[in-house]
């Protein structure tokens, strides 16, 4: 793990359908008002060469727009186990080089100001991990282009959205453990809630929005 300042994000994808929502994560990524370098790793689940390809193409114009954002495929292409949900997230975790790490679903997109929000919360404390909320946005889609209908909606999706300074946490409890649907991300914050300090100043705040399509 680098000293270095720069910030981690990992996200999933399960197949090629996705991409439109994958090119809108990575928009709000190149929009983030952060000063440090952000490093998006995309995992992939058992994708073909053809596919990859596709990602490879679909991303290499938004990667050439920062300087100081960089995106980096990984295919997992074993054939077990046949879940990778919890997996991929772990994969991220041991490719990720950076001190401060983060995970978003490949349907939500970061407010400008999340990752020097939630960064400046660890910097500023001494805390492991840093929340914010995440709110359903309304979105119609027309072809690769989502319209927002509406301003977000009020209340905040259960799980928020969390950045993490590995420094902080001992290296058997920075890893992703869950056995019920879609619940690793809850279960990692509640997890480590139970055993580090946890900033959560900005868990009314939206960090990120979730596309909800009408």
């Amino acid at each position: 793990m680098r000293e270095t300042p720069g910030i981690d994000i990992l996200t999933r994808l399960y197949d090629l359908s996705d991409l439109p929502h994958l090119d809108q994560l990575m928009f709000s990524i190149m929009g983030q008002a952060s000063a440090v370098p952000l490093q998006l790793h995309v995992m992939l689940q058992r994708f073909s060469f053809t596919e990859v390809q596709a990602v490879r193409e679909a991303t290499w114009g938004v990667r050439r727009l920062r300087a100081r954002t960089s995106v980096t495929l990984h295919n997992w292409d074993y054939a077990a186990p046949f879940d990778l949900r919890v997996p991929l997230l772990n994969w991220g975790l041991e490719v990720a080089q950076d001190r401060y790490v983060t995970c978003i679903d490949v349907h939500e997109q970061l407010c400008p100001h999340a990752c020097a929000t939630l960064l400046a919360r660890l910097q500023g404390t001494d805390v492991a991990l840093a929340l914010g909320g995440v709110a359903l946005q309304p979105v119609r889609w027309w072809g690769d282009v989502v319209l927002p209908v509406s301003g977000p909606d009020s209340e905040s999706v259960p799980t928020p959205i969390f950045m993490a300074d590995r420094s902080r946490l001992a290296v058997r409890d920075c890893v992703f453990r869950s056995s019920e649907p879609d619940s690793e991300i809850k279960e990692f914050v509640e997890r480590l809630g139970t055993r580090y300090a946890i900033d959560t100043f900005c868990q009314t705040d939206n960090m990120a929005l979730r596309m909800s399509p009408l």
